[in-house]
């Protein structure tokens, strides 16, 4: 039998903490899951800044993929994409699918093996969040993730002198297992 040189077992090591890094579904045990379909609509009111249509797909398409979601599809209305102005109030429709975990009496039914892992959001976490969406990001977590019941904490200093500091919102979600 041949011996591979140390450093193939290192690479190999280090080949797994990368994968384990990048797919943030290997952090727990596996659970029996299928994809559940989700329609809501999230009411924003008198945001302190100005958002275009666009900038509101953008962090509601982020934040989605970020929690797992599939399949998304994203509508503004009462956005202006040529005068977006201060104190709006657009609505954001969602339809997309969230992985759900299946009881053992229903594991039958899986589509796939999923793990639970921690995803936290804040300013450049997804990198279309900034500190100036800390009343967006307020909403958002009150009309879509708590609305998932993804058990968000969340931590709001919309007024904090450093952006970086200004919302922290962690949570636990399912993603499919690799």
């Amino acid at each position: 039998m041949k011996r591979q040189p140390w450093y193939c077992g290192v690479a190999l090591v280090l080949q797994a903490a990368v994968a384990l890094a990048a797919d943030p579904a290997a952090h727990g045990p596996a659970t029996a899951a299928q994809w559940m379909p989700h329609e809501l609509i999230v009411s924003l009111n008198d945001l302190p800044r100005a958002y275009s249509c666009d900038d509101l797909w953008y962090r509601f398409h982020d934040v989605l993929q970020a929690i797992g979601a599939r399949e998304w599809h994203i509508l503004t209305y009462d956005c202006r994409d040529a005068a977006a102005r201060p104190h709006g109030s657009p609505k954001v429709e969602l339809r997309f699918q969230l992985p759900a975990a299946l009881s053992a009496a229903d594991a039958r039914f899986a589509d796939f093996a999923a793990t639970t892992a921690t995803v936290r959001i804040a300013p450049g976490s997804p990198s279309s969040l900034s500190g100036d969406d800390c009343e967006l990001m307020k909403q958002m977590t009150a009309g879509l993730l708590e609305a998932l019941d993804l058990h968000a904490a969340a931590r709001f200093r919309c007024a904090a002198a450093a952006p970086a500091e200004r919302f922290a919102i962690t949570l636990r979600a399912l993603f499919p297992a690799s």
